[in-house]
Parts: C-alpha cells; sequence; structure tokens
C-alpha cells in the first residue's frame, strides 16, 4: 500500500524562493519521515537538476556573495551585478532549455507527491504532460540565448518532469489525476493517505501583478491557458472545477482512504506586498510590492491594490473556501477538512495588532493548541510572517517564516504546515500519524535561510527601497 500521496501546486510541491528544487524538504516529505518512510524510495519526489526552476534566488544572492562580498557598491550595482545576474540566468537557461534539466529523468515511474507549482484546480484535469510540452514549445521563440531570459514557460515544464518524467510517448497523455490512477493500479492495496491542497494559484497572480483581473461566471474556455488571461477565478467556477477535481478523486479512491484537504491561505497576508496606510485595523489603504513603505510609496506612480482591492480578493477566498468545505463533506466521513489558510489569519502580524510583539502570533497559535514549549519558540528572534529581515553578514532579526520570493514558506515555515496535518491525520485515527514525530531539530538545520541567510539580502532590501520607481518598472514589466 503506499501510504501516502499529495496532490497540489507550489506549496505542496514544496517551492521556496523562486524555485522549485528541495522537495525532499517540501511538507509532504517531512510528513512521509514522520510516518516512518524513506525519502525517495517509500516516499517519491521529483529532482530537479541545479538551482531548480524557474529563478532561486537564494542560490543566486549566494553566488553573487562569492564574487561582490557582502556588500554591493554603486560601481557593482551598474556593472557586475547585471552580468552576474545574467551569467546565473543563463546557466538556467541552458541548463533547463538544452542540457539534462530538458531531457528525460533517470526515474521512469509514477512520483508520490504529484503537485506542480504555479497550476491551478483546473489544471490537475486538464494538463497533461503533452500539453504542457505543446506550451513549451509553444512559448520558446526563435531566440535560442537571450540576455536575462529565463527557461520558456518554466511551469509547463515542471508539470512534464512531474506527469512523465521520463518522457514516454505513451504518458504523454497522462494529467495529475492519470498519475494517480496508474499509483493505484500498481498498488492494489490502495493509498493509505491523500493530501489535496490546491486553490492558491485561482488568486495568486493578484497580488503578484497588483492588478485584479477577475473571471465571469460564464462562457469561460476549457483551454488551461486561455483561462489564465485572468487572474482571479469566479467564485462559482471555482466550485464546479473544485468538485470536478473531488469527485474524479474520489471515483479512483479505494473506501478505506483518508483524504486532508486543505483551505486556501489569504494571499493578502504573506509579505509579497507591503500595506500602506491609513490603516483600518484589517486592511490598508494601500498594497505595494514587498519593498514599498510609506516614504517611498506613490500611488499615483507606483503598482498597487487598493484596500477594496485587497477585501474584495479576501471575500473571494473566503467563497472557494466555503466550496472546498462543501467539497470534503460531500465525499463523506474519509475526507477531512485542515484549515490552513486559517492558521496564516492567526500567525498574520499587522491584522492581528502585534507589530510592537510579532513574536506573539506564533506564540498565541501554539497556546491554543496546548503547547508552550515548541522549538521554533526557542529561536531568536521568534519567527514571524513578516519579511525576511536581516543585517549584515545575514543575520535574521526578522521575519523567518516565509522564503525570499515573499511569498512561499520557508523550509520551517513547511514545518509548520506538515504539523497541522500530522494533528488532522491523529484526529483521524491513522496509525503511526503524529505531530510530535516530527524531528524539528533536522526541520531547523535544513532550513538554509534560519541557518544562515545570503548576505546580499540586506543589499538588495536597502536598493530596491531607496528606488522603489526603478524597482517597479522592473517587477512590472516581468509579471
Amino acid at each position: 500500500m503506499a501510504r501516502l500521496v499529495a496532490l497540489g501546486d507550489s506549496l505542496t510541491q514544496g517551492f521556496q524562493s523562486g524555485a522549485i528544487f528541495r522537495t525532499e524538504w517540501s511538507y509532504p516529505a517531512m510528513i512521509a519521515r514522520a510516518l516512518g518512510l524513506n525519502i525517495p524510495l517509500e516516499f517519491r519526489v521529483p529532482r530537479f537538476p541545479g538551482s531548480g526552476l524557474p529563478l532561486n534566488i537564494e542560490a543566486m544572492l549566494r553566488r553573487m556573495a562569492a564574487s561582490l562580498g557582502p556588500d554591493v557598491s554603486l560601481g557593482e550595482w551598474l556593472l557586475q551585478f547585471p552580468m552576474l545576474l545574467n551569467q546565473f540566468v543563463d546557466e538556467v537557461e541552458d541548463l533547463y532549455e538544452r542540457g539534462a534539466g530538458a531531457g528525460p529523468a533517470a526515474y521512469g515511474g509514477v512520483y508520490h507527491n504529484l503537485s506542480v507549482w504555479g497550476f491551478r484546480v483546473a489544471d490537475c484535469y486538464s494538463v497533461s504532460a503533452g500539453y504542457a510540452r505543446q506550451a513549451v514549445a509553444n512559448e520558446e521563440g526563435a531566440i535560442i540565448d537571450d540576455f536575462l531570459g529565463l527557461p520558456s514557460a518554466p511551469m509547463y515544464r515542471t508539470a512534464c518532469r512531474v506527469l512523465n518524467p521520463r518522457q514516454r510517448p505513451e504518458r504523454e497523455g497522462w494529467t495529475m489525476i492519470d498519475n494517480l490512477r496508474q499509483i493505484l493500479a500498481e498498488d492494489p492495496d490502495g493509498i493509505e493517505s491523500l493530501i489535496v491542497w490546491i486553490g492558491a494559484n485561482d488568486c495568486l497572480s493578484t497580488v503578484l501583478e497588483l492588478k485584479v483581473k477577475p473571471m465571469g461566471d460564464s462562457d469561460i474556455p476549457d483551454d488551461p491557458q486561455a483561462r489564465r488571461q485572468w487572474n482571479l477565478t469566479h467564485p462559482t467556477i471555482f466550485a464546479q472545477d473544485f468538485r470536478r477535481l473531488t469527485d474524479q478523486i474520489a471515483a479512483l479512491l479505494p473506501e478505506q482512504t483518508q483524504v486532508f484537504v486543505g483551505t486556501i491561505p489569504h494571499v493578502t497576508i504573506p509579505p509579497v506586498t507591503q500595506g500602506i496606510p491609513p490603516f483600518d485595523g484589517t486592511y490598508f489603504a494601500y498594497y505595494g510590492r514587498f519593498f514599498a513603505n510609506p516614504s517611498n510609496f506613490r500611488p499615483l506612480l507606483h503598482s498597487h491594490l487598493t484596500g477594496t482591492d485587497a477585501q474584495f480578493i479576501d471575500q473571494t477566498i473566503d467563497r472557494y473556501n466555503e466550496s472546498i468545505r462543501q467539497a470534503v463533506t460531500h465525499q463523506g466521513a474519509r475526507w477531512h477538512l485542515v484549515d490552513l489558510g486559517g492558521i496564516l489569519d492567526q500567525l498574520a502580524v499587522k491584522r492581528n495588532q502585534a507589530v510592537a510583539t510579532p513574536d506573539r502570533p506564533l506564540r498565541d497559535y501554539y497556546a491554543g493548541l496546548g503547547i508552550t514549549d515548541h522549538p521554533l519558540l526557542h529561536l531568536s528572534p521568534v519567527p514571524n510572517v513578516l519579511r525576511l529581515g536581516t543585517r549584515e553578514l545575514g543575520e535574521r532579526y526578522a521575519g523567518g517564516l516565509f522564503s525570499l520570493d515573499c511569498f512561499h514558506p520557508s523550509t520551517i515555515g513547511y514545518g509548520i504546515v506538515a504539523e497541522a496535518i500530522l494533528l488532522a491525520m491523529q484526529a483521524a485515527q491513522m496509525l503511526q500519524a503524529s505531530p510530535l514525530r516530527l524531528n524539528w531539530q533536522e526541520i531547523i538545520e535544513h532550513d538554509t535561510l534560519l541557518q544562515s541567510s545570503p548576505s546580499l539580502w540586506d543589499d538588495i532590501i536597502d536598493a530596491a527601497e531607496h528606488n522603489a520607481l526603478f524597482w517597479d518598472a522592473i517587477f512590472r514589466a516581468i509579471t
């Protein structure tokens, strides 16, 4: 019997700091270890060569620090930084468009973590390996090796590597659901537990683009790429997509499988956006990019969301989560809701009026679980959901639960997700499932941002804050 299988997007695949690369430290892999499974023999995860896809900010900054040292001068910003950036990006492009990352993987079976970053709910049953491969071909263009050009269609390249790693012709039509079907065909005893956490990408681009492009509730194309002209799926369409997905999953699973389904976090909480006062206790007047602050932000010049936009996005997510609850209830007693979105609400610093005491939300969260001596509470400072703040040589003074892309969790952040799902598994009386079996010392040791943040991160933040118009123009161009 397969003990554990996971379906989802970047959050379940283990995306960090702008790239998918350390899949062995995704939260499902942490859960697998807690269940006594070997990684990758008993819980199979895809591997990504080099620094991963599409752009590993952490690896890039560590590489640059080797040439620039812990600080960047004005001359280095103008001359060396662009050259080093292009060199790093060019290596990633070469690796995934023409090198080992473009070829068949060594492993040719089916993974237990079938998640693909960037996937929306409907992509799980509509994007096949062949569809993804065609999307890559369509986007490649005529220029083979362009300046500062990342690999074309990186999400679809990732999908190819997950859904059909050996590039076998007979598997080109397989979607995520077809891969799940194959796991069940290969193991007649079925699956003990399945994790489903999907839906964040039906709303995430609103905070990445700082623009709301809502989908209507009718005349929506079936083609997954055509749907991406909108960055906020209509709640009615989301409900239809999610029910279709869960019905397809339920039709495959044996009766004994326990299914754990996560709710979607409010995407306006992570530090990918920064709130600009006035603040009404829940929402700010404006939301700028991760480097925005009251002294450098100008609403007429900078990309932003308004507080009304943020409230509309959150209300839409609330409707998504109601659809998820209804779908879980519809499937019966062996389907369990895990309110992962609610955990982020509890950990929010600004909405919980904890700016002066940013350690309080994590302490309160664990106190609510009856825990006052958790390993994360012994870290100094206690981690929080604010943007990672570092001093020279990478000493952390703020943040810690989010990685450098300011949306995806750090390794310890993923540990909190693993812990919550293990708690739900324990409540479902699953054998060996206990949050106490998580090896927090090991998780903390493998959090590279916690152990030693890139020494150039503070220079990046400082440069962005002092040149906000220039950096905003860059982000507007790439999003």
